[in-house]
């Protein structure tokens, strides 16, 4: 390896202990916030022991580089008390086990009430789990797409709980959110507390990967203290920055596309990854290759980015008839009335787009975004 002038490397070999066992904690005889806590300390403390540290220096600064724990063929982290969901609540609930793990008791009521912005509200957007955990616990999380088998794997071994959105089952199309907590490369299993079936539900790996999480573009929400940021930023590693993110996801989605091209879900995949980079004609034509394929019916219930797309474009009317196929199987779903609301300022049709917009305000009283739009009118 060329050096670069005026660099100098200096390799600091500390002793290798090789990771031996699982580390698992019964929570019949311990709290889970200190069973958590014991598990992350038996985690740093290995990680510390399996590293050869490099260090760089400039001017005789010296950056240590963060090494993060390697996963062996099985690991699991602490399960939570089981939270079974009550009626369209996964997202409520999974957040109350959620908070198990910093050591709060909130109910899948509490959350409820902060998470889903009306009583027909069905689905609660992972980034708003997010949203609700950093601002009312000081929990950090970090969304990201483009995820695979292996980073999940490495955040769990390194203590990292990570809440997913997936279809609650194989090849269907009720959404659903559960914690990723364990793994078994034996049994070719991840291990979830999931509020619908249980805690230490066992996902198999190909059925989850293809059949519930890629219909998703692979979302995935490490949950963690701010203290464990740098760590999580080691281990996603370039994909940290969302534009190497999305760029990344495109070649697995286009890979996805040159395997089989009547994948309705790598085209549609494809078209959120350009569109989340601002590429509204390429995310156009991947949706439009999706759509020919065939939606299943609730497909827009979740990831509404084809609708958005028309608007960017300024193709209001296939807006409107797009968001459509949403609103005509769920209704109270206010992202889609403002995504109407803005198609129809487009078309000059305002009484018509402010009715949309207040119908949003209506769903999702503290939606600013379609507050912020009325004001426009």
């Amino acid at each position: 390896m060329r050096r670069k002038k005026g660099i100098n490397w200096i390799l600091i070999l500390l002793p290798i202990a090789a990771l031996g066992s699982v580390v698992f904690f019964s929570r019949q005889n311990k709290s889970l916030a200190r069973t958590l806590a014991e598990t992350t300390s038996k985690v740093a403390m290995t990680a510390s022991e399996n590293i050869a540290t490099v260090v760089k220096t400039t001017n005789g600064a010296k950056i240590p580089k963060i090494i993060f724990v390697q996963p062996g063929r099985k690991f699991f982290l602490p399960s939570a008390n089981w939270v079974p969901q009550s009626f369209n609540n996964c997202g409520p609930a999974t957040t109350s086990m959620a908070l198990q793990y910093f050591g709060y008791n909130v109910s899948q009521v509490e959350t409820k009430k902060a998470l889903r912005t009306n009583p027909s509200d069905s689905n609660v957007f992972t980034y708003e789990i997010g949203d609700y955990l950093r601002k009312q616990y000081n929990i950090e999380s970090r969304l990201m797409f483009n995820g695979n088998l292996a980073i999940l794997k490495t955040l769990v071994t390194n203590g990292y709980y990570i809440i997913i959105e997936d279809w609650l089952h194989p090849n269907e199309d009720i959404g659903h959110n559960a914690i990723i907590r364990g793994f078994d490369d034996d049994l070719g299993v991840f291990i979830a507390d999931d509020p619908f079936t249980g805690v230490g539900v066992k996902y198999k790996y190909s059925d989850f990967d293809e059949g519930q999480w890629k219909p998703f573009n692979r979302e995935y929400l490490p949950i963690y203290r701010k203290d464990k940021e740098e760590l999580l930023r080691a281990i996603i590693g370039e994909n940290w920055e969302p534009k190497i993110m999305y760029q990344n996801s495109i070649k697995l989605n286009e890979a996805d596309v040159a395997k089989n091209p009547k994948d309705m879900y790598a085209w549609f995949n494809l078209g959120t990854s350009y569109f989340a980079l601002g590429n509204y004609p390429k995310a156009k034509e991947a949706f439009e290759k999706s759509r020919a394929i065939g939606w299943p019916t609730r497909m827009l219930w979740y990831q509404y980015q084809p609708v958005q797309t028309y608007n960017k474009l300024g193709e209001y009317a296939k807006a409107l008839e797009t968001a459509a196929i949403g609103l005509k199987t769920y209704e109270p779903y206010p992202e889609l009335h403002l995504e109407s609301a803005i198609a129809y300022k487009g078309l000059g049709n305002l009484p018509q787009a402010r009715k949309e917009a207040e119908r949003a305000i209506v769903l999702a009283p503290n939606f600013e975004l379609a507050k912020e739009f009325l004001r426009t009118l």
